[in-house]
């Protein structure tokens, strides 16, 4: 787009450390061949019938290639009770190690796959990622050792790297602020219905006995073979933009386009930026973002990882055990659906994650303090099930990122660091709860209230520094909006959101707003 076209009047205000808006001014050519220069109004009606429409594209893949990567991710706790450890002659830690090298693979893929994902077509980039680590969980049917399931476990922690940040670039893209909290925990939900029917197809493929061919080998070909097909699908119904949907007409295009102006945070931009970059590594809020993903993630892959074994030491059977995990992941998944709800209804986010930490901090000092009888045994399983409140934060955290961060490079640096910490924590969960600290694994649970704090504290301070980002921006629109502006947002000021597309970061960005 020519930098003649757009320029501003004195009005506008004046980006972060005295950098002039126009220098940065990038436009992408494909959402410039749809999108004006100031917003255009759509119907209730209309915007509904695209919600809808979009639905049908992006969601049913998003919700389908997470239970996939959940489904997948998790096969490996499926074999444990098939003899894979005895058919691969695993011994000590070498079972906990194939977990562990999944979320270094993850480490090793992040940062590459997110510039990746800013330069190529995201969803071809998807469903060649999903296709890769569907070849990689069929070959996993071919290894008979600890060496050759690391390599298989590493390789599918690179492939499945790109499925979190891809998703938040497609919400953003596809969808309103308001509409990205719930959306988000709509796939992010996903792992509480693989636990559901993950166990169940184990469960069938257990019974595939007396062949050549072992049970969780059958088990590791139908999943990978599946993931398969269903990678060439969304290949083909899976549209890359809304700039480039063949399955929309040209006014849909330009409605879906507009319908995200107000988020701020652009569609596309194929152009790396260092200036992004380096705002971003700089950016406190982007390290609190960190440092909750961090937090989280030693909560949540710990209890993810152990909890067959802490729910068997209440007393339950391993039958009992197994079929519980259909309990549980309906718990989580009505725990993550109602803190989205929650956070669009009262729109703020931050207190909703603090609230939903209370329930797992009584449920872990209730699991810490009493122990298990044969008498008390339900209650601590209703006490374990408070703990997974505490899963919800993950995709709340999600949704706060796909919100709050504009400028391609700097959301594509951003997720590259969020997801770095995101598979730290997963990686060093598992070593919180200790061989010799079972049954009750009591340290593993202190340590658990340490990061709850740290958690809490490290909201304040995101909300803080965001509602001081607010006022800052709100002050400054005050003392420079005049009555020539036509689009109002707030009562206090008037947005007409014209660098919606042009690529700025939401500090430079002096019409954007941040969600708390």
């Amino acid at each position: 787009m020519d930098k003649h076209e757009t320029q501003h009047d004195a009005n506008v205000i004046s980006p972060v450390e005295g950098d002039h808006i126009l220098d940065h001014v990038d436009r992408d050519n494909e959402i410039a061949a749809y999108a004006g220069e100031s917003a255009a109004h759509i119907d209730e009606k209309t915007n509904k019938e695209l919600f809808w429409t979009i639905n049908k594209r992006i969601l049913a893949c998003m919700l389908g290639t997470y239970f996939c990567q959940s489904l997948d991710k998790g096969t490996l706790g499926f074999a444990s009770v098939m003899n894979i450890k005895q058919d691969a002659n695993l011994q000590g830690q070498d079972y906990s190690w194939l977990g562990t090298i999944l979320y270094m693979g993850v480490l090793v893929g992040e940062y590459p796959t997110n510039l990746l994902l800013q330069r190529l077509p995201v969803a071809k980039y998807l469903s060649a990622n999903v296709f890769c680590w569907g070849v990689v969980i069929a070959c996993s049917a071919a290894t008979h050792n600890f060496g050759s399931l690391m390599a298989v476990r590493f390789l599918l922690g690179i492939f499945e790297s790109c499925v979190q940040p891809a998703f938040i670039i497609m919400t953003s893209m596809w969808y309103t602020k308001r509409e990205q909290s719930l959306l988000t925990s709509l796939w992010y939900c996903m792992t509480g219905v693989q636990l559901m029917v993950g166990g169940l197809i184990a469960y069938g493929a257990s019974h595939f006995q007396g062949h050549s061919l072992k049970s969780w080998q059958l088990l590791f070909l139908v999943l990978g073979c599946a993931t398969c097909v269903w990678a060439v699908f969304i290949g083909w119904w899976l549209p890359d933009s809304p700039m480039k949907a063949k399955c929309f007409n040209e006014d849909q295009k330009r409605l879906m386009i507009e319908r995200v102006r107000a988020n701020e945070t652009g569609i596309q931009n194929k152009t790396y930026k260092r200036y992004q970059m380096l705002e971003t590594i700089k950016d406190p809020v982007i390290w609190c973002y960190v440092m909750l993903q961090i937090t989280s993630t030693l909560v949540i892959g710990g209890l993810g990882v152990f909890s067959n074994l802490i729910i068997a030491a209440f007393g339950f059977t391993y039958l009992q055990t197994q079929l519980l995990n259909i309990a549980q992941g309906a718990v989580t998944i009505i725990v993550m659906v109602g803190g989205a709800w929650m956070t669009t209804w009262t729109k703020q986010t931050a207190i909703v994650m603090h609230v939903w930490t209370l329930p797992a901090i009584l449920g872990t000092a209730i699991i810490y303090s009493i122990p298990p009888t044969p008498g008390n045994k339900v209650g601590l399983l209703i006490a374990f099930y408070c703990t997974q409140f505490y899963l919800a934060e993950g995709n709340m955290i999600f949704s706060l990122i796909s919100r709050n961060v504009a400028g391609q490079t700097k959301k594509s640096t951003t997720l590259a660091m969020t997801f770095i910490g995101w598979a730290a924590g997963n990686m060093t969960a598992p070593q919180i709860f200790q061989d010799a600290d079972a049954p009750r694994y009591q340290k593993g649970f202190t340590a658990h209230f340490c990061l709850y704090v740290l958690f809490n504290l490290f909201l304040v301070l995101l909300r803080v520094l965001l509602a001081r980002r607010n006022a800052a921006k709100r002050r400054d629109a005050s003392a420079a909006v005049t009555s020539e502006h036509e689009v109002s947002s707030y009562d206090d000021e008037k947005i007409g959101h014209a660098h919606a597309f042009d690529d700025l970061t939401d500090k430079e960005n002096p019409d954007f707003r941040y969600e708390l």
